[in-house]
């Protein structure tokens, strides 16, 4: 049809004249293209319509899609925001917990070192008692031997001798069987005497004398008395219930090093005459630790102290105090978990499963709460909906 038109065209500007049939079938074909062209039209418009329609539609749901990110970056930036707050407050309250645990460590180790004090000090005072008893003990002993190198004089029977020297000691000169000697009472070889029958014939046979009353000494008495006095408390001392060796220190949940400690303590004081020098107190403390995290700090300690194997020796490891100070400070409770695992039961759920969440993880990095108690903890504080 189009073609047709064109031919028209071109012989309508030759001139030529279309007239009859010919005129009505052109106007036909005019009138069939017009309403095609309308066609087209309309249903061009019917596109381009559809097509805005849809780019609407888009740039709507773009448009949605763009607020809602924007609202979702807000909410993140304030939970973010109310997050870092949260950290911020824990790191204060962590910091202001390690001060109160320093100062109470501090605390304890001065209560130590002062109970050291107070039991050095007693045994130095015991000590100068035991000295003071062997001094009194050698002066007694050096006493008794004085007096056994003293002769009694003989007590003679009544009558018979009396006036007379006392008779010689046994196995002396002029004692029978002596070897000859000038005693005339004697009864020696070739004398013509009678021996005297009123007299006995040696001296372990006497009676033991008699002591006297002026052979009291009120000095030595006294010394006696005391001599006693520190004798009953010395044995008083010694004579006490033994203590139990300490058990085996492997740093377990269950152990406390501070009770450990007392008891090696108490243990060296119940036995303090076996472990008279502090080196071998923590020689023997150290041979009872044990464990994958106890023995490589006893056996660094021991090498420092003795300075073998290469180490360097460091002064005053071989104090008693500087141990204990040393193993407290590296077995030393912390109370960090006990604390955490007490606000994690505290903590309660608002209606925020995130930030309840993110509470109870910061309170478990020391609690270490895991498995089945852990997802107890949780379930009984959020609702079944949140679950």
């Amino acid at each position: 049809m189009a073609h047709e038109l064109l031919k028209f065209k071109s012989q309508l500007r030759a001139g030529a004249q279309i007239v009859g049939q010919e005129l009505n079938r052109m106007d036909e074909q005019v009138r069939i293209l017009d309403q095609e062209s309308q066609k087209v039209q309309e249903s061009f418009a019917s596109t381009v319509a559809e097509r805005l329609g849809e780019t609407d539609d888009r740039q709507a749901r773009h448009k949605a899609v763009t607020s809602q990110l924007h609202e979702k970056v807000q909410g993140t930036e304030a939970q973010s925001i109310h997050r870092d707050l949260l950290l911020y407050q824990e790191i204060v309250r962590l910091n202001e917990q390690h001060k109160r645990e320093l100062e109470n460590h501090e605390i304890s180790l001065n209560l130590m070192k002062q109970e050291m004090l107070e039991h050095q000090l007693a045994e130095q005072a015991r000590d100068g008692e035991i000295l003071e008893l062997k001094a009194m003990v050698q002066t007694l002993m050096g006493q008794v031997k004085g007096k056994g190198k003293v002769s009694d004089p003989t007590p003679e029977t009544a009558g018979a001798g009396a006036g007379k020297p006392p008779p010689p000691r046994h196995g002396a000169a002029g004692a029978p069987g002596g070897g000859g000697g000038g005693d005339p009472d004697d009864e020696g070889e070739g004398s013509g005497r009678k021996p005297d029958e009123n007299r006995k014939g040696r001296r372990d046979e006497r009676p033991a004398p008699q002591p006297e009353e002026n052979d009291y000494d009120g000095e030595n008495d006294e010394q006696f008395n005391l001599f006693s006095r520190v004798m009953a408390n010395a044995l008083g001392q010694r004579t006490r219930v033994p203590a139990e060796p300490p058990a085996m220190f492997r740093n377990e949940k269950h152990q406390d090093i501070r009770m450990w400690l007392m008891t090696c303590t108490d243990y060296f004081g119940r036995h303090s005459w076996q472990w008279e020098d502090e080196a071998q107190r923590i020689r023997y403390t150290i041979s009872r630790m044990d464990g994958k995290e106890v023995a490589p700090f006893a056996l660094t300690y021991r090498r420092q102290m003795t300075g073998e194997i290469g180490y360097t020796r460091q002064e005053g490891y071989e104090f008693w105090h500087v141990f204990a100070e040393q193993v407290l400070r590296r077995f030393g409770p912390t109370h960090e978990a006990e604390e955490s695992l007490r606000e994690m039961e505290s903590v309660k759920y608002r209606g925020d499963v995130a930030k309840f969440l993110m509470e109870m993880d910061n309170l478990n990095i020391h609690a270490r709460v895991t498995g089945i108690a852990w997802r107890k903890m949780i379930e009984d504080e959020l609702p079944i909906k949140a679950l």
